[in-house]
C-alpha cells in the first residue's frame, strides 16, 4: 500500500505551518489555513438530518466524489488526518479556474495557496475555503498525469463541522448534522477522541520490552492506507520487531527510509491484534503521539467520528479480519492509467530476473486486467501465501507474461 501518500501530505502541511509562522505573513489565505478555515462558511442543503455517499477503494484510500468551483466530479481521499484540503493538479482538476493568492517554496518545490474555493460534497456546501494546490511537476507522489489517480484529500474541513460515519464493509460514508441525535445501538462502543493540531487522536496499546503492553496516542488516520505507522524512537519502551524489511519513499525532504515488520501485539478499541503489520518511520515527528493508525486496520470496524462531543463510536465490521498482510513480491506497485506502475524493486526480488524495471507498466495479475476498480484486490495477491503470481507487463510494444516467485522479505537486522 502507498505509504508515500500519507507522508507527503503530512510533511506538506507541517512544512506549510512552519513557513507561515516564520514568515509572519498575514494574507487572507494564510490566516484562513492557520485557523482551520475559520473564515469559510458551511451550508447544509435539504431538510434531511443525514445523507450517504458511496466510496471506492483505490490504493488503500477511501475515495469519494466532490466538486470544487462547480467542476466535474473529482476523486478525493476522505482523510481524517488532512488538517487542510489539498488539491492535486490532475487531468480532472487541470481545467479549473483557481484564485491563487501566492506560492510557498518547500525544499525547491512550489505549492499554491488558493482562496475562495467552493466545495460541494453531497448536501454540504463549503464556501470561501482556502486550500493547498500542488502542481503536477511539483508533486513527489505522481510522476505524470497518467499516474495521477486521485485529485486530492479533504479532512478537517468536513470532520470539524459534521459527524461522519464510515461504514467500511458497506463502502458507504454517512454525513450528519452535528446537532443530530443519531441513535447508536448497543453494538457501538464509544471511546475518547482528542483533537490536537486539527488531528484526531485515540489511545492504543503496544507490546513493550517487559512482556506487557504500554498505552500511546495515535492519530486515527483514514487517509493512511496501511495498518500502523510509528516512530519507535518516540516510544523507546515499545517492542518493535527485529525481523523487518527496508523500503523507501520520496517527499518534500527527499528520499526517506522505512522499516516494515509485524508487532507482536497491538490493542485497539475492544480488539487484540497479534502480528500486526507496522512501518517504522524514523523521521516522523509528533508532539502528542507516536504515529498513525490507517485504514488497513480501521476497515475491520465501522467508525463514527464526533469532533463536537469528542468521541468516536465503533463496532466490529462485517468483514472483520485480524490477519494483516506483508508484501512478498519485492515490488512497490502503484496505480497507473494503464494498470499499475512499478515504483521500487527490492534487490532480492525475482522481478529482476524477469527483467522488470522501475517504471514498467504491469497490466495483469493472475490473468486479471488491472483497473481502478480492482487494483487493490489484485495487488493484494502480491502478499498472498502462494508460491508465485503470474504478471503481464508492457515491454516496448510487446506484452510479456511470466510467473513471479514470492518470498519472505523480513529478516533480522
Amino acid at each position: 500500500m502507498n505509504t508515500q501518500y500519507h507522508l507527503i501530505i503530512a510533511k506538506l502541511l507541517a512544512s506549510c505551518a512552519l513557513i507561515w509562522l516564520l514568515s509572519g505573513c498575514q494574507a487572507k489565505g494564510i490566516i484562513n489555513l492557520q485557523s482551520g478555515n475559520l473564515l469559510a462558511s458551511q451550508q447544509w442543503q435539504g431538510s434531511n438530518e443525514q445523507f450517504s455517499l458511496p466510496f471506492v477503494w483505490h490504493d488503500g484510500h477511501i475515495i469519494i466524489e466532490l466538486a470544487i468551483n462547480d467542476s466535474q466530479p473529482l476523486r478525493f481521499a476522505l482523510d481524517s488526518a488532512a488538517s487542510a484540503t489539498v488539491l492535486f493538479e490532475t487531468p480532472r482538476s487541470q481545467p479549473m479556474h483557481l484564485n491563487i493568492e501566492g506560492q510557498l517554496n518547500l525544499s525547491e518545490k512550489k505549492i499554491n495557496i488558493v482562496n475562495n474555493a467552493k466545495v460541494s460534497v453531497g448536501n454540504i456546501k463549503l464556501s470561501d475555503l482556502t486550500l493547498i494546490h500542488v502542481p503536477i511537476n511539483q508533486n513527489p507522489l505522481f510522476d505524470d498525469f497518467d499516474s495521477a489517480y486521485f485529485d486530492g484529500a479533504i479532512g478537517y474541513d468536513l470532520f470539524n463541522h459534521y459527524n461522519i460515519t464510515i461504514l467500511y464493509s458497506d463502502n458507504t460514508v454517512v454525513f450528519s448534522k452535528p446537532q443530530s441525535n443519531i441513535p447508536l445501538t448497543q453494538s457501538w462502543q464509544q471511546y475518547p477522541l482528542s483533537i490536537h493540531g486539527r488531528l484526531p487522536y485515540v489511545s492504543a496499546n503496544i507490546s513493550n520490552q517487559t512482556g506487557s503492553t504500554s498505552s500511546y496516542k495515535f492519530v486515527l488516520d483514514t487517509g493512511a492506507p496501511d495498518y500502523i505507522y510509528l516512530n519507535k524512537a518516540l516510544a523507546q519502551n515499545i517492542k518493535f520487531p527485529a525481523a523487518v524489511y527496508q523500503s523507501k519513499f520520496e517527499n518534500f525532504e527527499g528520499m526517506q527510509q522505512i522499516e516494515t515488520g509485524q508487532l507482536e501485539q497491538f490493542n485497539l478499541f475492544f480488539e487484540h491484534f497479534t502480528n500486526m503489520t507496522a512501518h517504522n518511520l524514523p523521521k516522523l515527528k509528533d508532539d502528542k503521539g507516536i504515529g498513525m493508525i490507517g485504514s488497513g486496520l480501521l476497515k475491520n470496524f465501522d467508525i463514527h467520528f464526533n469532533y463536537q462531543q469528542g468521541f468516536v463510536a465503533v463496532r466490529k465490521g462485517k468483514l472483520f479480519d485480524k490477519h494483516s498482510l506483508l508484501d512478498r513480491s519485492g515490488l512497490v506497485l502503484e496505480p497507473h492509467k494503464l494498470g499499475g506502475i512499478i515504483k521500487q524493486i527490492d534487490n532480492a526480488s525475482h522481478a529482476l530476473k524477469l527483467n522488470l524495471q522501475v517504471g514498467t507498466i504491469v497490466t495483469k495479475i493472475n490473468g486479471h486486467t488491472i483497473n481502478q476498480n480492482n487494483f487493490d484486490n489484485l495487488r493484494r495477491m502480491l502478499s498472498g501465501d502462494g508460491v508465485s503470481v503470474n504478471l503481464c507487463w508492457q515491454e516496448g510494444s510487446i506484452d510479456q507474461c511470466d510467473d513471479l516467485t514470492l518470498y519472505t522479505r523480513t529478516m533480522t537486522q
